[in-house]
C-alpha cells in the first residue's frame, strides 16, 4: 500500500465514522461534530498552504474574514445566504492576493509574522468598529435556506450533515488538486524551494496561488462558523484560533490534508471533556499535546505515513541488492 493511499482510506474512514457517529448521536454532541467539521475545513486550509512550505500564524485573520464578510452581504445588505456565501470566499481570495503578494517574498518566521501582523490588524479592525458592533459582536446572521430540497437546515443533524460533506468534498478537491502537477510543484517548492527555481519553476506565484487558495478555503470555514454560531464576534480573527488550528494540524501530521481533519475532530472534542471533568482543563489539554509531540512529531497520521514511506524504500533496497547480487552471479 503506497503513502498516498493510506491517506485516502484513512480519510474516508474518518468522514464515514463522524456521519455515522453524529447521526446516532444527540443535540449537543451533533453540535460538536458540526464545529469539528469546520474546524477541519479550516485545518485543510492551513495543511494546503502548509504543502508549499509556507506555515501561517495569522489564519486566524482568513476565518474572521469570511465570517465578517457573510454578516455584512446578508446582515447589513440583505443579500441571501448563498451570494453572501460567495462574497465571503471571494473576500478571502481578495485578501489572499493583497496579503500574498507582500508576505510569500518571506520566509519562514517572517511569513508567520507577516501574517500574524495581517490577522491582528482585522482582529483590531473588527474590536472597535461600530458597523460590527465592536467588541459586543453582532447577531442575526442567517443560515442557508435549504426548504426548497425539503431539510431543514437549522435541524442540529441536518446541519452537522451538511457541514461534515462540505469538509469531505474540500478534501477530496484538494487531495485531486495534489494529485496534479501544479500539486507536485508545490510539494517540491516544499522541499527544495532554490531547486524548484533554478529548473525554471516560478516559485513566487505557485506559492501566491496556494495562499490565495488557501484563504478562500479558510474564508469558507469562516462562513461555516457564522452561520453555526448565528453570531459575529472579534474573538474568532484572534491569534489564539491561529493557535489552536496549528495544534491541530500538528497533532495530525503537517502536509498530509487528512491528518489536519482528525487533528481537528480531537481538538474540539478534548476541549469538550477536558472543561467538563477539570477545571484548570487548559493545563492537561497542554500535557497531552506535549506527549504527542514527544512521542510521534510527525503526527499520528503523519507517522503513519512516513513509517510505510521508509518501510517501501527499505523493500525497494532490499530488492535492488538481490538484484545487483544475482547479476553478480550469472557473469562469468
Amino acid at each position: 500500500m503506497t503513502p498516498g493511499k493510506l491517506r485516502f482510506l484513512l480519510g474516508a474512514a474518518i468522514m464515514i465514522c463522524a456521519l455515522a457517529a453524529q447521526l446516532a448521536s444527540g443535540t449537543f454532541a451533533q453540535e460538536l461534530f458540526a464545529d469539528a467539521a469546520i474546524m477541519a475545513v479550516f485545518a485543510l486550509s492551513l495543511d494546503f498552504l502548509a504543502r508549499c512550505g509556507l506555515v501561517s500564524f495569522g489564519h486566524a485573520g482568513f476565518l474572521g474574514l469570511g465570517a465578517y464578510a457573510f454578516g455584512g452581504f446578508s446582515v447589513l445588505m440583505g443579500f441571501s445566504p448563498f451570494v453572501s456565501l460567495i462574497g465571503g470566499v471571494l473576500a478571502g481570495v481578495i485578501a489572499g492576493v493583497v496579503i500574498g503578494v507582500f508576505a510569500i517574498r518571506t520566509t519562514g518566521a517572517f511569513f508567520i509574522m507577516v501574517t500574524l501582523a495581517a490577522a491582528e490588524m482585522f482582529y483590531a479592525f473588527v474590536f472597535r468598529s461600530p458597523l460590527f458592533n465592536g467588541a459586543d459582536g453582532m447577531a442575526g446572521v442567517m443560515r442557508f435556506d435549504l426548504a426548497a430540497t425539503g431539510f431543514d437546515i437549522n435541524d442540529p443533524k441536518i446541519f452537522a450533515t451538511f457541514c461534515i460533506l462540505i469538509c469531505a468534498a474540500v478534501w477530496l478537491l484538494l487531495e485531486f488538486v495534489m494529485s496534479t502537477p501544479y500539486g507536485r510543484t508545490l510539494d517540491a517548492i516544499s522541499q527544495n524551494a532554490n531547486r524548484v527555481a533554478a529548473i525554471g519553476g516560478r516559485v513566487f506565484y505557485y506559492r501566491l496561488s496556494a495562499f490565495v487558495g488557501s484563504g478562500a478555503i479558510g474564508a469558507l470555514a469562516g462562513v461555516l462558523k457564522a452561520q453555526h454560531t448565528n453570531f459575529l464576534s472579534p474573538d474568532i480573527a484572534s491569534w489564539f484560533v491561529s493557535g489552536d488550528v496549528l495544534i491541530m494540524v500538528i497533532i495530525g501530521g503537517l502536509g498530509t490534508l487528512v491528518g489536519g481533519i482528525l487533528g481537528a475532530g480531537i481538538l474540539v472534542f478534548l476541549k469538550e471533556i477536558l472543561s467538563t471533568h477539570f477545571g484548570h482543563w487548559n493545563l492537561f489539554l497542554g500535557i497531552i499535546f506535549i506527549a504527542v509531540a514527544l512521542i510521534v512529531p510527525n503526527g499520528l497520521i503523519g507517522s503513519l505515513v512516513e513509517r510505510l514511506r521508509m518501510r517501501e524504500q527499505s523493500a525497494a533496497r532490499d530488492a535492488a541488492a538481490g538484484q545487483t547480487a544475482e547479476q553478480g552471479k550469472a557473469e562469468p
